[in-house]
């Protein structure tokens, strides 16, 4: 099948071969010689007609076959329109995604496309006019987030709405060309690409998409006619076109769409062909092998384990400059969680070297850790946490001077001032020591501030760390959610030991519920259900000590 590569030029795949498999060149007339190991065939085609292309083809042993295509080229003026794909695009970077108009005999005076895209692996930054329309000095343009139409509860997460109109009839200014005949960019749209490793490797599709019968359609110049989806191409180019579906989908538009309109109503045409594109995230394979942070050709080395320890002390300067930090980013995800440049990693990393590990993908992403962290008088404690903890990074505010706790007397520390920032890293360089519940580090000041902190357990999983310090003064939190149904959490900070009491009220003031108790100081925090209870506007007081504090919470059914 014949596709329109550019005004007056048609190109179609070949594949070329020879049984001796000795194949040295061939000719195609009139293109010309041609290379083997191209995969399609231009020529020109300027109008409608039979073209004749003979193909002569000669071997190592001088022996010559001729051959004669016949292709019969057939003038569309209908329009044509693909979305492009982008492939060996870098997590954490962003790309443009072209849309090309690939031909059309029409003057167009506008167009307004629904774009799909998978959210979880993209978000769009912005759109801009392509070349083709801004160059014939098209006035509007416009985009926005958001589904539109009436698709409900069935419209997909990630759509984009692009809008371009050629002039909007205000003052002696006007576009100067309509798009017939031509070939090119008619917008751009600019997407972030997700950081999740899990992704590398991955088509994410770029699509058409359809909430109502507007949807992807070009108005005619002086806008008396407007072409709707006639056929719909995937990636791969092949026809996906449903004309029998219902709203919301990626088909094209049904055949309802254009009868039932009343008479002396002028009728959409059909005339409009749409092909999908997408992004193709480049493999992390294909950037650097995983575990080979020092691109010298050979994973999981001590110097892969120098070069990830100086990174969590001194950040990426440590790793290079341009692509090196991309490649040593790929490669550093050793636990294959999708997350890059964690201390999991570097645990996981050690303990292949030692040889305590294999190299092979191997924690159970649907079992999940947490570890709580305590930061009281310059001391940092860890909580129970149900596993072995392999490494711990921290991001302190200011100069600070950390030592081991006797308790984690068989890990190593690093450290390093930046300036503004202290970073600490926990770990242990023969991949056999962790940490347990205790006390970790001892800090040279006891008003330190913890601006992040990252755990990973000591088989290579990143855990949830939540840190817990001890409150100043006494305080209620709003409840969260809110409004909720039908229950909610109510947090409170007491900075000394002391009784509380929570009395929850609704809207006439009555008693509804209450807690108390003898707690230490720190940060609180209940549950309460209100199953039982009319839906309304309730308020919740907290008192301890001398303090007393009420807030409002809404409970919605």
């Amino acid at each position: 099948t014949a596709f329109l590569d550019q005004v007056g030029e048609l190109c179609f795949g070949a594949e070329i071969s020879d049984v001796d498999n000795n194949l040295s060149g061939y000719m195609i007339e009139p293109v010309g010689s041609y290379d083997p190991q191209a995969e399609e065939i231009c020529f020109t085609a300027d109008t409608a007609g039979t073209y004749q292309l003979i193909v002569t083809a000669f071997d190592d042993c001088a022996d010559t076959t001729i051959d004669t295509v016949e292709i019969e080229v057939q003038v569309d003026e209908c329009i044509h329109v693909q979305i492009e794909q982008v492939t060996d695009v870098l997590q954490g970077q962003g790309t443009t995604v072209d849309i090309y108009l690939n031909g059309s005999g029409k003057e167009l005076g506008g167009y307004d496309f629904l774009i799909q895209y998978d959210p979880t692996a993209l978000t769009p930054t912005g759109a801009v006019l392509g070349p083709l329309p801004e160059n014939c000095g098209w006035e509007y343009f416009q985009y926005r987030h958001g589904a539109s139409g009436n698709c409900g509860s069935g419209c997909p997460d990630g759509l984009l709405r692009l809008v371009a109109i050629a002039e909007t009839n205000n003052g002696a200014y006007h576009p100067g060309c309509f798009l017939d005949s031509e070939v090119g960019v008619i917008a751009s749209i600019d997407f972030l690409v997700s950081n999740d490793r899990t992704l590398e490797c991955m088509f994410t599709p770029v699509n058409f998409f359809w909430t109502d019968c507007a949807d992807n359609a070009f108005s005619s110049r002086l806008g008396d006619t407007l072409w709707v989806e006639r056929t719909v191409y995937n990636a791969a180019h092949a026809n996906m076109t449903n004309h029998s579906y219902g709203f919301p989908g990626a088909y094209g538009i049904p055949d309802d769409c254009l009868t039932g309109l009343g008479p002396n109503k002028p009728q959409p045409i059909r005339c409009v062909d749409f092909t999908n594109g997408g992004v193709k995230i480049i493999c992390a394979d294909d950037i650097d092998d995983r575990g080979d942070l020092n691109l010298d050709g050979l994973a999981y080395t001590i110097a892969d384990v120098v070069m990830f320890t100086n990174y969590f002390v001194y950040g990426t300067s440590a790793l290079g400059e341009g692509l090196a930090i991309e490649a040593a980013t790929a490669a550093s995800d050793v636990n294959v969680d999708g997350l890059p440049l964690t201390v999991a990693d570097l645990v996981y990393l050690i303990r292949v070297v030692v040889g305590d590990a294999s190299p092979i993908p191997k924690p159970n992403p649907d079992i999940e850790y947490e570890a709580e962290i305590d930061l009281v008088g310059g001391v940092v404690t860890i909580g129970e946490t149900g596993t072995k903890i392999g490494a711990m990074h921290l991001l302190l505010d200011g100069e600070v001077h950390p030592s081991l706790h006797a308790n984690a007397a068989e890990m190593h520390l690093e450290s390093h001032f930046d300036g503004m920032h202290t970073r600490v890293l926990v770990y242990n360089k023969d991949g056999k020591g962790y940490l347990e519940a205790g006390e970790v580090l001892v800090l040279d000041k006891s008003n330190v501030t913890i601006e992040e902190i990252e755990v990973g357990s000591f088989d290579g999983m990143v855990m949830a760390a939540h840190l817990n310090t001890l409150p100043t003064q006494y305080g209620l939190s709003q409840n969260y959610p809110n409004p909720f149904n039908p229950v909610t959490t109510i947090e409170f900070s007491l900075p000394v030991k002391a009784e509380y009491r929570l009395v929850i009220y609704n809207i006439l003031g009555q008693q509804v519920e209450s807690f108390s108790d003898e707690v230490e100081a720190g940060n609180h925090k209940l549950e309460w259900d209100a199953g039982r209870y009319a839906s309304g506007v309730y308020f919740y007081r907290l008192s301890a000590g001398d303090f007393s504090a009420t807030k409002k919470m809404v409970l919605l059914k």
